[in-house]
């Protein structure tokens, strides 16, 4: 009998899963049925209402439910205006479909007033290039100009520079560090005490020196949220390969850190993730060599994270790391609790990305842990914190390139 059956009905079965792996594969939580409009109520309407803020109709919360209100039916207008449809406030085939496909017109959102474009900066006494702009040949160039603030580094598999930057109507200051890398040159990490993490802390600069890296800077802090041992967990943490932790939030949201992530390749890309999106096994099966864990993502595939238009607004040091491209990267250190520099909102921080190319970018830690260090010395001013000038000491760094040029 069962085989009777599955003889009879089993092309329209097949027919019916192939119907829902492609609904699935759209990512439409099922087919729409029927129009729905202001009174309908179900999980449809939940999801629907989920893609609207993917699109940047609903701003602020995903915690919706699922009742078709007035408030929906006006952004379903809205939408329909943004994307050539009948204005009905109801969602048709024609506007279901639309909604998920991938041309659905977005609602922009409030940019902020654009920066004081930096002047020209100095031209460097340039010494032989290759067609790339690496040195031509072994050895290393340095060029450093406090007063315009500049500072290059140039080697045969690296270019480094930095350029100060400030807009004395925001009374901000910032910098911004150009990294270019081949022939495998990769950004390294370093713990003062990797078995113990938490258990030796010591000043950003002393480590940058030590390891001999061109360029320093601070990174997510993991080891604080290990030694704590508290609620907060640590995140999907691996270095050089090895799982320091796997302990990450099981929702996302828009605390700080949110424990997002961006996971280093061997091929030089950098790519962002969400806290709970892959497994710290599944990344190094996915060949990750490193994984830092704070955020929120800034940028992903060049689109900014959501999040920071409604949440994020505290006006604070900030330290974001992007990729424009594998090999190519931008350090953003921004300035703040000083008495030239306020600080900047993490919306600031990810426009400035995707104005210079960035694809993918994570929110580092900021604040008074924030620290920029070019041949061990630091080039951000101290900021201040409870009434204490200082920079915070820290157990692990990110670094690249190697020196035996390290200011005393």
């Amino acid at each position: 009998m069962v085989k009777r059956l599955l003889k009879m009905y089993g092309p329209l079965i097949l027919a019916l899963i192939l119907t829902l792996t492609a609904c699935a594969a759209d990512g439409k939580a099922e087919p729409l049925t029927r129009t729905l409009r202001k009174g309908d109520s179900g999980d449809l309407v939940l999801e629907i209402k989920n893609r609207l803020y993917d699109l940047g109709y609903y701003t602020k919360s995903r915690k919706f439910g699922k009742q078709f209100n007035e408030q929906m039916e006006e952004l379903i207008i809205s939408f329909q205006e943004r994307n050539g449809l009948e204005q009905t406030g109801e969602i048709d085939q024609a506007t279901y479909d639309t909604l998920y496909s991938e041309t659905a017109v977005k609602m922009p959102r409030p940019t902020l007033a654009p920066l004081a474009t930096p002047g020209p900066a100095p031209e460097p006494d340039w010494p032989e290039r290759d067609a790339d702009g690496y040195l031509d040949g072994d050895g290393e160039y340095f060029y450093e100009n406090d007063e315009e603030g500049l500072w290059i580094y140039l080697g045969k598999n690296l270019q480094i520079r930095i350029r100060r930057c400030r807009d004395e109507r925001k009374e901000l200051s910032w910098f911004e560090t150009d990294i270019r890398t081949r022939n495998g040159e990769a950004f390294r990490t370093v713990a003062t005490n990797p078995d113990k993490p938490g258990k030796q802390y010591r000043y950003p600069f002393d480590i940058a020196a030590d390891e001999h890296f061109v360029l320093g800077f601070s990174d997510d802090f993991y080891a604080e949220r290990m030694k704590k041992k508290s609620a907060d967990r640590p995140g999907i943490i691996i270095r050089s390969g090895a799982i320091y932790s796997d302990l990450t939030n099981s929702k996302t949201g828009h605390h700080l850190p949110n424990l997002d992530m961006m996971a280093q390749y061997p091929d030089g890309s950098l790519n962002v993730y969400l806290c709970n999106e892959l497994t710290a096994e599944e990344l190094l099966e996915k060949g990750a060599v490193n994984v830092f864990s704070f955020g929120p993502y800034l940028v992903r595939n060049g689109e900014i994270n959501p999040l920071v238009y409604d949440y994020y607004r505290s006006i604070e040091p900030r330290h974001a790391l992007g990729m424009i491209e594998p090999g190519h990267y931008l350090l953003l250190s921004v300035e703040g609790r000083t008495r030239s520099s306020k600080g900047t909102m993490l919306q600031r921080v990810a426009e400035m990305m995707r104005e210079h190319g960035v694809r993918e970018a994570l929110n580092l830690d900021g604040g008074n842990t924030m620290a920029l260090i070019f041949r061990g010395r630091m080039l951000n001013k101290l900021a201040t914190y409870k009434n204490k000038e200082f920079v915070r000491t820290v157990t692990s760094l990110i670094g690249i390139g190697y020196t035996d040029n390290i200011e005393e």
